[in-house]
């Protein structure tokens, strides 16, 4: 599956999708949100929670430079240096 056609899918589609299919990679807390990074196929895809609701209310592609920007206090490349 693509980027392209993850996106025209329906909100349930895309959560049964990231359910069966999805690797959780991340995740990181914004305003009400736990918000889940996950690899599909070869994109990352966030699931927005809210838990004051317990419901999904997003579950969007991202871009990778995104995912360093968004997560990059939760990336550790520490091992990568170690010999």
């Amino acid at each position: 599956m693509t980027r392209t056609q993850f996106s025209e899918l329906t909100l349930n589609e895309r959560i049964e999708l990231v359910i069966e299919n999805g690797t959780e990679i991340l995740n990181r807390i914004f305003l009400f949100y736990v918000i889940r990074l996950y690899s599909i196929d070869d994109f990352c895809v966030e699931v927005w929670y809210k838990t004051s609701t317990n419901k999904i209310d997003r579950v969007e592609p991202v871009q990778i430079e995104d995912v360093f920007h968004l997560y990059e206090r939760s990336i550790d490349i520490e091992d990568l240096f170690k010999k």
